[in-house]
């Protein structure tokens, strides 16, 4: 199994300043529309939404993955991937810092199918996936920033 966590500082001195609600609203939009924010996924259909989340199929890596999404308001998104060669769980969560800074961080728990747990291909898919999830949360941030910035000054992003 490979379980990566990773916490980022969300106001690292970037302006505007993101809030709680900025960036559970980033996290929404990431939700539904994934390729934006995540630069190994190259397809997304959202299948179905239901009270506090949604089922959608993408792409991801070249692989086709089914993925059940739960919000848990202004904390976490969860994701389990149900469907695929890499199966497991995905959370992105907003938290506070040791000194009260507010953080977004994300986690995996992954499995791979026909892959031999420790292995350098296991390793090499792990290396793979912490770097795009990493820039996931980088690009999600930004985005985040460039829609208050936005809202901000009348321009809409």
């Amino acid at each position: 199994m490979i379980e990566v966590s990773r916490t980022l500082s969300v106001n690292d001195g970037t302006e505007p300043v993101l809030q709680v609600d900025d960036v559970w609203a980033g996290l929404l939009d990431k939700a539904a529309n994934p390729l934006a924010y995540v630069a190994g996924m190259s397809k997304c259909t959202v299948t179905e939404r239901f009270d506090g989340g949604l089922v959608r199929e993408v792409v991801h890596a070249g692989q086709p993955v089914r993925e059940v999404v739960t919000f848990y308001p202004k904390q976490r998104v969860h994701f389990v991937r149900t469907h695929g060669t890499a199966r497991g769980t995905i959370d992105n969560e907003i938290g506070l810092g040791d000194t009260g800074e507010l953080t977004l961080a994300f986690s995996f728990r992954i499995v791979l199918d026909g892959v031999e747990p420790g292995s350098a291909a296991e390793k090499e898919f792990a290396r793979h996936m912490e770097a795009d999830y990493l820039d996931a949360v980088r690009t999600t941030l930004a985005a985040v920033r460039d829609r208050v910035a936005g809202a901000t000054t009348g321009i809409s992003a």
